[in-house]
């Protein structure tokens, strides 16, 4: 079985950005884990846990997906849940995440993959709360109108995800360039 989703990688300065401003997080009493910048990503959809004979159809599936280079950039920081469960950065892209997951939704739900019922809402994790505090929220607060920069996308990846105590450890499998 491996553990697979579709991302695309912003540039390392733009991660780092996100990571330093992450880090400024942990100065309050909210236990958080903070993304490590060579973690960083945005998820265009989630397969999941697939038995690995599957992977060669999904691969093939995947590598029908076509698109241009498109300028990005990261900017803003919120939340998800009440109370936040995700730190997030906001993705400004014109619309071309939402449309690359959409027509991976479709390439994928033809070797079946079910499509994802939840909206798509691209974003950048930079840390998750296992523990809030309400000291957390005036320290968002703070850090909400952050500009983190902008590049370009020229690639999108299919990755393997192993969960290990220490964290995730990413493995592409297949990479599509735009």
């Amino acid at each position: 079985m491996a553990r697979l989703f579709i991302a695309v990688e912003p540039s390392l300065e733009i991660r780092k950005n996100l990571e330093s401003t992450a880090q400024s997080l942990l100065e309050t009493s909210a236990r958080l884990t903070i993304v490590q910048a060579s973690q960083m990503h945005i998820t265009l959809k989630f397969v999941g846990e697939i038995p690995d004979t599957k992977i060669p159809k999904i691969t093939d599936a995947f590598s029908k997906l076509s698109g241009e280079p498109y300028q990005f950039s990261a900017s803003g920081v919120s939340v998800f849940g009440r109370p936040p469960r995700v730190i997030k950065a906001d993705v400004l892209d014109g619309g071309v995440s939402k449309e690359l997951a959409a027509q991976i939704d479709a390439l994928l739900s033809l070797v079946g993959i079910p499509k994802d019922p939840k909206p798509f809402s691209p974003h950048l994790t930079l840390a998750r709360v296992k523990l809030y505090s309400p000291d957390l929220l005036p320290k968002i607060a703070a850090v909400k109108d952050t500009e983190f920069g902008s590049c370009t996308i020229d690639s999108v990846a299919l990755k393997k995800s192993t969960l290990t105590p220490s964290g995730p450890i990413y493995e592409t499998v297949a990479e599509v360039k735009l």
